[in-house]
């Protein structure tokens, strides 16, 4: 018997040995602990023991069913004694119940029934939600990354090729070549030579000048503007073609080749109308430009369309001259709605829908760049006494009729 006693208490290993691992044993019963329950360290079995006795009180007064374990060792060793111990408190739940409040177990750390049912219901809720935000998790990933918009049978009929091409043939015929005759009339008209302070200050008017007049004519050639009411025509001039001349300048240096003296002097101009403060904001959007933008000239060409069909892209509220809101506005978004239909329309048949949205994200993202500097040069144009001709006259040459500019 007492071999057999001992074949069943060699696996044990009891609280109090000298082993590094006992601070990880349970102070109950002497197994694997697997953590702080109830107050102390126990093992998984003692702690749902506790759980399910700690408030029957009836099960102290029984008296122990193995109590003549420790008896039948006689005089073995003290290890062999601790082992039999908790043996015992392994099979007699007095014994263990017992056991369990000696060493620090706290009955108040046991939920009730009603606040396991509450806990239940608590688990149930979330969950619930977790498989609704899982759900909506993907439903979002789903529709961030779109399909094809547009049926095949609908993307770029003949008439859309045919407005396409209009637009891009345009801007070369109307914007390009008047850009160059401007600025080979006004500009560079002579050998380069050592600029000066006072050759430099006639620049700044040259050079937007140019650039208005060209955009003007590009803009003002499409039949789309000709649609409109003469006094919505006026307007979008007066609003909408200043604020389009910063983004314009990198797709006509991407049409049209400098020599470096005259870069160096384009330099100097925008360095003259920037300002110290404002010129290295005006340099890193160019190079953004340069690197998120798209090389096609058709989407670049189309979103200068889109955006000078809009409301103003300027808003002077506190100037002596504040913008005037534009009342019938329902006219100029079908216009600008259908050139933006057109350019998706583009862009998902030549590029497919994920790269369309990053081309779309990353026009957009130039753009309110861009805008920020442009809003920057208008405000140092009106507030420097040497550049507030340079503003007049721009302010003149918007409002001109096509047949004038030409």
């Amino acid at each position: 018997m007492s071999n057999a006693l001992e074949s069943m208490t060699t696996s044990l290993h009891y609280c109090g040995s000298r082993s590094p691992t006992s601070s990880l044993r349970c102070v109950v019963c002497g197994s694997k602990s697997i953590g702080i329950n109830f107050g102390v360290q126990t093992c998984a079995p003692c702690k749902a023991f506790f759980r399910r006795n700690a408030r029957r009180k009836e099960l102290l007064e029984l008296p122990c069913r193995h109590r003549d374990l420790s008896s039948m060792l006689g005089n073995e060793n003290e290890a062999n004694g601790r082992s039999m111990r908790y043996l015992q408190i392994r099979r007699c739940s007095s014994c263990r119940l017992r056991r369990s409040f000696e060493m620090g177990m706290k009955e108040e750390l046991v939920r009730t029934d009603e606040e396991n049912e509450r806990y239940k219901q608590l688990v149930d809720i979330n969950r619930r939600q977790r498989e609704l935000l899982k759900k909506q998790l993907c439903e979002i990933k789903e529709i961030s990354v779109p399909r094809y918009i547009i049926n095949d049978i609908d993307l770029l009929a003949t008439i859309d090729w045919t407005h396409l091409s209009n637009i891009s043939y345009a801007y070369d015929s109307c914007c390009v070549k008047s850009y160059v005759r401007q600025r080979a009339a006004t500009i560079f008209n002579g050998a380069p030579s050592v600029s000066d302070d006072q050759s430099i200050s006639i620049y700044p008017t040259a050079v937007t000048t140019s650039i208005v007049l060209s955009v003007s004519s590009f803009l003002k050639s499409l039949p789309a503007y000709y649609s409109l009411p003469r006094v919505i025509r006026n307007y979008l001039c007066k609003t909408n073609i200043r604020p389009l001349i910063f983004p314009n300048i990198y797709e006509l240096q991407q049409c049209c080749y400098h020599e470096p003296w005259q870069a160096a002097t384009y330099k100097a101009t925008w360095q003259l109308m920037c300002g110290p403060q404002l010129y290295p904001q005006f340099h890193q959007t160019e190079v953004l430009a340069s690197k998120n933008l798209v090389t096609d000239p058709i989407v670049i060409r189309l979103f200068f369309v889109i955006l000078f069909f809009s409301t103003p892209l300027h808003y002077h509220q506190d100037s002596a001259t504040p913008t005037k809101v534009l009342k019938k506005k329902r006219l100029v978004t079908d216009t600008q709605h259908a050139y933006i239909t057109l350019l998706w329309k583009y862009l998902s048949y030549r590029y497919g829908s994920t790269e369309t949205v990053r081309i779309y994200t990353h026009l957009v993202h130039v753009y309110i760049k861009m805008q920020t500097v442009g809003f920057g040069i208008y405000t140092h144009l009106t507030t420097q006494k040497n550049l507030i001709p340079t503003n007049e006259t721009l302010n003149k040459l918007v409002a001109i009729e096509v047949n004038d500019s030409q």
